[in-house]
């Protein structure tokens, strides 16, 4: 561009003026249009889409099929803006912290996640570079398992998130979560041991399963701790609360479990507790509530196909007319300049 601005200011004063007068107006109208292209391929990253608009969109399109909209959740809104902000900074999709997976990441969170804890729960992620919420929707209903995390029955919460770099990055979490609104027993099972530990207070560094005690004659149920549990896996195999069981043994929030220490965790119980609890019992009780109906007409992956889609590659990535407009100006200032070049080379010179 400066390059043809000077050459236009050299045939002006070095030239007769009547004579080159008509070809610098025409050099001059022809960086004007070009001018006006510019602006608009720098203004992009202004009209990214919000997230609640994400979140509407997708809620918009789960009640045309006949589902109900999903919760935004803050879990999932963490989850989402983490991921957005790795993907803009460079990371692969799908990428995970400590190496959790997505439904681990979820739990540690202090999600209720449901469904099978073995094969990561009802979660899943979609991602992709666009410049509105619909034309991300449009490209996720392209094949099913990015249909799923919006249109499965299964799911009861959303969060979504957006970042800006080179591209407009826009990123949605869907996952359903227990009907009661609380951890499965076998959540703490899933979580690595150090992870684990250091994202959720309430769980130890190592785990045990809970052994559920019988009731003794009063009614009362003791419970005597073992290394790795936790108020909150002791709390949930007895169906109780952590304030319930630090009430009737007088603990106080600062007071932490050790071994051998003899918890009462039930009382007035008439029936002997029932047998020893695996983890993965209660998990397919958990999978599905009753409260949700699939009504959808389109046709979804098994449980297999809920987990995260398959990373989009750099190719799949809607093209932006910025790359296009800026190629267009240079081919046109080369073109021109040429003109130019070639013009004062074939004048004839000045006496």
């Amino acid at each position: 561009m400066l390059e043809v601005i000077c050459a236009v200011i050299f045939v002006v004063y070095n030239q007769p003026m009547r004579k080159y007068l008509s070809l610098a107006l025409a050099i001059a109208f022809l960086l004007l249009i070009i001018s006006l292209f510019l602006p608009k391929a720098t203004s992009a990253q202004t009209s990214a889409p919000t997230p609640e608009e994400i979140i509407q969109a997708v809620n918009a399109l789960r009640i045309s099929n006949g589902l109900h909209p999903l919760n935004t959740h803050p879990a999932l809104v963490q989850v989402a803006q983490w991921e957005a902000n790795a993907i803009a900074g460079g990371a692969p999709g799908h990428t995970r912290p400590n190496g959790l997976t997505l439904g681990q990441w979820l739990i540690s969170l202090g999600y209720p996640l449901a469904g099978d804890l073995s094969l990561d729960g009802y979660r899943s992620e979609n991602w992709v570079a666009a410049k509105t919420a619909e034309e991300a929707i449009q490209f996720w209903l392209g094949d099913g398992p990015h249909t799923n995390t919006m249109l499965s029955p299964d799911r009861s919460d959303i969060g979504a998130a957006v970042a800006v770099s080179d591209q407009i990055y826009i990123v949605i979490e869907t996952a359903l979560q227990t009907a009661n609104g609380e951890m499965q027993t076998d959540a703490e099972t899933i979580l690595p041991a150090e992870d684990g530990a250091s994202q959720n207070s309430l769980l130890p560094q190592y785990i045990m399963p809970v052994i559920l005690s019988t009731a003794r004659p009063d009614g009362d149920v003791l419970h005597k701790v073992q290394y790795g549990q936790s108020l909150w896996s002791i709390a949930t195999a007895y169906h109780t609360t952590i304030e319930q069981i630090r009430a009737w043994n007088n603990l106080g929030d600062d007071v932490s479990l050790t071994e051998g220490y003899l918890l009462l965790v039930q009382k007035g119980a008439t029936q002997p507790a029932p047998p020893s609890l695996t983890p993965t019992a209660s998990a397919t009780n958990l999978a599905k509530p009753s409260t949700i109906t699939p009504t959808i007409k389109v046709i979804v992956p098994e449980i297999t196909a809920t987990t995260t889609p398959s990373i989009l590659s750099q190719e799949d990535k809607p093209e932006t007319k910025s790359s296009k407009v800026w190629m267009m100006g240079f081919l046109l200032i080369l073109i021109i300049g040429g003109i130019l070049s070639a013009f004062l080379l074939r004048s004839p010179k000045q006496s």
